[in-house]
This record gives C-alpha cells, structure tokens and sequence, in this order.
C-alpha cells in the first residue's frame, strides 16, 4: 500500500539523552515514553500538535466549564516552551505528566503560578490576581461579586507578606490552600488531584510577626515526622537551643557563626549566605526559629536521606525560587565555593567552572537546571564533594 507517512521515517527516534532527560522529570517509565511517542506520530505524524488539535484533545476534559476556549489558549501558550505556535512531543508529555496524580502537589502548585504570571517576572501582582479572579469566574460562567472581589482583595493582602504588592510563588501557594474555592476555580484542568493533602494537615502554622517559644506537643509531633528524631532528641536539642540563645531563635549573623563552626571555616559567610535563606523557610521572617535549627542539624546528621540533603540544597541555590538553577545562579554559588575552598580565582575561572557544570546537570540543553537534574549529581562523586561541602561528609 506503500508509506501513508513519509514524513514520519525521517523522524529520528527518542536518544539517550532526551529519554534520561524525561525519565527524570516524570513518573513514567522508558517504555511508556516509547510507547507515548509511536501513538503520538501515529495521530501526529508531522511530530507537533497545532492549537485546534490540542483543543480537540482536550476539550472533553473541561466541557464541564462554561467556556473552556480562554483556558486552553492560556495553558497552550505557557507549554510551548519554544515559542514556535505548536507543540511538540515532549511539551505535550510534560503537560500530560504534570497533570497526573503522582505528581508532587508542590509541581502541580509551581505550575500554576506560573501558568497565572502572565508577564514572567516570578511575582504575581494585584493587577494579576484581580485578573486571574475574573479569568477564572468567568470560564466557569460565574458571576464574581464586589463583596466576593473584596475578600479576595484582602486575601491578597494577607499572604503579601513583604508588603511590596506582589505574591511570590511561596505566597501564592499558601494563598491558594488557604482559599480552597479559587483553587478550584483556577486549576479545572486537575480534576484528579485531592488539594488537601494528609502531608500538609495538622502542620503548625507559622507566623511572620511573631515567634513561639512553647514547644507545644503539636510542635514535637510535627518535628519528629520531618527530622526523624525521638521526643527526647528533641527536647534536648530544644534546652540546648534555649540556653545558646536566649530570644529563642537566630539572627543571619548567629546562623552564619553557627554555620561555620558546622563547615570548619572562617571563609564560609559568602557560602553561608545562601543556606541562610534554605533554612529560613518556615518563617520566612529572617530569623533562624528553633524549628528551622532543628532541621538545619537533621540535614546534616546520618539520620537524612540523601534526597532530602539534596533537596534542601537545591532550595538554597534556587536564590529566586522559579523552580531552576540558572547559570547566573551557578556562577554565584561557584564564586562563593572558591572562596569557602580558597581557590585562586586568578588560576581558576569561575565562569568555566560554572559552565562544566551546567554541561554536566543540564541534560536538555535549556540553560537551566530542574530539581530532577539537580538530583542526577550523586552520579558524579567529585561533582557532589564540590556543590555541597556540608553534606558530603556527616559526622
């Protein structure tokens, strides 16, 4: 009958690469991605999928909404990574893998920011919630009131913890648990997602403007699932903590003094500087709490998994929180590492070092490193001793 594609033979097969690439960012396996990739040149021989067709594959999964069309634009637009008006094989399986239920809620909330942060600059500001807002009553063919625009404005107001009028992506998250209503209104494209986890119930809430010196059993209780340690660690610790520091938590100055001591250097304050912010993370209020110390020692003890050592460290090196490690972001965390290291940067070029780096961890070529990628490094020994010199060796 001859060849129906002709097209299609000069489609060259998935490579090693690009396979290692997709396996580490989704939960599907090689054969799966095989299999993905012959159905897909099967109804899309061209290898891409314009916007009509995507409509047509999706649009039974939202003809629940009132007008699905707006959405489907929004969501087209924001996967085709590469700006050419079609999608190829891998942005349609991304968008496929993010939507599935094994994938991690805080992708799913990631995802969603930046779905919403329509002019790139990793902050949502008034003027975008407001419009998100009627974006998303309107595809669901509601009516969005003045007294409900107002709660939502005061919402905004709430989780604007540095008061600069914008939400960044931490803030938009707690914004979005906190609002479960608007949640769902703006994510019908993950029917298959149960929003209020078992991970996060029961968590101790935390506040920006005040600090909690009780260790209430609540508290342990939390502490003991996140650091492994038993009631009685704890409790030492927490004596410990209170006669080293009597205001019950630690300014950037005590940490980086603390943190030294940890490293065994005195050149370690540029270093120091970016674990500040990772350990910052429950109060986010530039303070170290008791809560934040305690996990700053779980990471560093035997007790940690190396998952968790690097995925703690990849938070502190993601200096703007977008979710990668660019090069800019690489060549600040080299700098900071020959200084910690004493290495002669008249000998040694930071840039060069930067960029062997990025060669190595950046399997797709996109000038950016993935929390997925970042987690390739324990393939790479002498590598991991490098990027992370306070995880490496636990005593």
């Amino acid at each position: 009958m001859g060849n129906l594609h002709p097209s299609r033979i000069e489609r060259p097969e998935l490579n090693e690469r690009e396979l290692s690439y997709i396996v580490l960012h989704t939960h599907f396996t090689r054969k799966q991605i095989n299999d993905f990739y012959v159905r897909f040149l099967s109804y899309y021989p061209r290898g891409y999928v314009n916007f009509d067709q995507f409509c047509d594959l999706y649009c039974d999964e939202l003809k629940h909404l009132y007008n699905s069309r707006p959405l489907l634009e929004r969501i087209f637009h924001h996967i085709d990574t590469d700006k050419n008006g079609q999608l190829n094989f891998k942005e349609i399986l991304f968008f496929k893998a993010i939507n599935m239920p094994e994938t991690d809620i805080d992708e799913k909330f990631r995802w969603i920011f930046f779905l919403y942060d329509t002019n790139h600059d990793h902050q949502i500001d008034k003027h975008e919630f407001i419009n998100l807002c009627h974006f998303a009553y309107y595809i669901h063919g509601k009516l969005l009131t003045t007294k409900r625009l107002y709660e939502l404005n005061n919402l905004f107001e709430k989780f604007d913890i540095d008061d600069n009028q914008q939400l960044n992506c931490n803030e938009f998250t707690e914004l979005c648990k906190q609002c479960t209503d608007l949640l769902e209104l703006i994510t019908p494209m993950f029917t298959n997602t149960k929003w209020n986890t078992k991970k996060d119930h029961h968590l101790p809430k935390y506040s920006t403007t005040t600090t909690t010196n009780e260790l209430t059993s609540d508290r342990i209780e939390y502490l003991m699932k996140r650091t492994k340690f038993t009631r009685e660690q704890i409790l030492n610790y927490y004596e410990s903590f209170r006669c080293r520091c009597r205001s019950g938590r630690l300014s950037k100055s005590e940490f980086i003094k603390f943190y030294q001591k940890l490293l065994q250097s005195n050149s370690a304050e540029t270093y120091c500087e970016f674990l500040f912010r990772a350990f910052d993370s429950l109060s986010n209020n530039g303070f170290i709490e008791f809560d934040e110390y305690l996990i700053a020692i779980y990471i560093h003890s035997n007790a940690s998994t190396a998952r968790e050592k690097l995925e703690w460290l990849y938070k502190a090196y993601d200096r703007d929180d977008d979710g990668f490690i660019s090069y800019n972001e690489i060549n600040q965390i080299v700098h900071a590492l020959f200084i910690l290291y004493g290495i002669d940067r008249e000998k040694h070029s930071v840039a060069y070092v930067a960029y062997d780096i990025m060669a190595t961890l950046d399997l797709n070529d996109d000038d950016k490193i993935s929390k997925q990628e970042f987690m390739n490094i324990l393939k790479h020994k002498e590598l991991t001793s490098f990027l992370a010199p306070s995880l490496v060796k636990q005593s």
